[in-house]
């Protein structure tokens, strides 16, 4: 398995792992309820190096990553991030990803299990005059994430980090740490205020360090699950895939009729007339996880695309892709061989403090 820059910090602090799109990551250093509650209350820190970074560069790059994303990336303005998905010419989502403009350079981050699979993609349809990099192995990503997370980033910039707002990308100067790449984005996959920062791979260990020194709670991939559940943001091979268009799960919002991008003639075809729809719930007993069954009376309607118990909330949520036509008040989900009731509710599960 690859192993991020960070592997030997994170053994010191205690780390278990486990595997993940191909890495060994940390998944909770104390616990993940712990690890949660400070992420929602105060602060953590998450290694997320082993997504992808590409840039693409050139002059047809806007018009290019129109044709390969699903969003108006001519609408971008500079210094600002779009989330967007990658499409197949049947319109089932191939990634999730956020496109960030900085000048003439745009850099779009890639879940990891999808990392190579989505460079191959964007290569294989380059046009002319664009040039695409694959930067993931020359850089560190790191995810500082909860309500404190900009006064403790503060404390070690000399970029106004307070004023940045919400899905912007800026320069990031740090104090006493001379850095050769150096981004900071106001986004995150916690529903939490947070910070992800682009950092060259020979300084990510001086950065960690410092924020250890400040006391910042290192977080694993088994709260980011937690958290990322209830905002409701989707997790490739679960809320979306290449089975899944972006219609029926749910991010009609974010498609840009007026592009011609791959996958938009299927999606066309479904506009108006959308097979499944995702929905989110509370169990009234039990915990509901990835793939139990969801039935209204004896019929079989959908499947549970993510489940857990919500340490913010004290009680047992789920996501499930069930049937555009499936009624939402008398649902029931299978948990080893027994029906259980749920409820449906309005997403998410979870909003941020203002």
């Amino acid at each position: 398995m690859k192993r991020t820059y960070l592997f030997d910090e994170h053994k010191k602090l205690g780390a278990k792992f486990t595997e993940f799109g191909g890495w060994e990551m940390p998944v909770q250093y104390t616990s993940i309820i712990d690890e949660h509650n400070a992420v929602r209350t105060n602060v953590g820190v998450f290694d997320t190096a082993h997504m992808g970074t590409f840039t693409v560069t050139g002059e047809n790059a806007e018009k290019f990553l129109n044709y390969v994303t699903l969003g108006n990336i001519s609408g971008l303005p500079d210094k600002k991030a779009r989330y967007s998905m990658i499409l197949n010419e049947e319109g089932g989502i191939k990634d999730d990803i956020i496109v960030y403009k900085f000048g003439s350079e745009y850099m779009i981050v890639v879940n990891a299990g999808n990392l190579e699979k989505d460079f191959n993609w964007l290569s294989k349809h380059k046009m002319e005059k664009v040039e695409i990099k694959n930067i993931s192995s020359d850089i560190s990503l790191i995810a500082i994430q909860g309500p404190k997370s900009a006064e403790i980033l503060q404390s070690v910039s000399e970029t106004d980090i307070k004023s940045m707002k919400y899905f912007t990308v800026s320069i990031l100067k740090l104090k006493d740490i001379s850095v050769d790449f150096y981004r900071v984005a106001r986004t995150g996959y916690t529903g939490e205020d947070g910070f992800e920062i682009f950092i060259s791979k020979d300084q990510v260990n001086k950065f960690w360090e410092k924020l250890m020194s400040l006391s910042v709670k290192p977080c694993g991939l088994g709260c980011r699950d937690t958290l990322r559940l209830e905002a409701c943001m989707p997790l490739h091979g679960h809320e979306i895939g290449e089975n899944i268009n972006p219609i029926d799960a749910g991010f009609q919002k974010i498609i840009n009729w007026d592009s011609d991008f791959i996958g938009k003639n299927r999606l066309l075809l479904l506009k108006d007339k959308s097979m499944k729809k995702s929905i989110a719930f509370e169990c009234t007993s039990g915990i509901a996880r990835n793939s139990n069954e969801i039935f209204s009376g004896n019929k079989k309607v959908g499947y549970v695309t993510s489940g857990s118990f919500s340490p913010t909330l004290k009680k047992a949520i789920g996501i499930a892709l069930i049937d555009a036509d499936a009624g939402t008040d008398e649902l029931e989900v299978e948990i080893h061989n027994n029906r259980k009731k749920i409820k449906t509710v309005t997403k998410p599960f979870y909003k941020k403090q203002k």
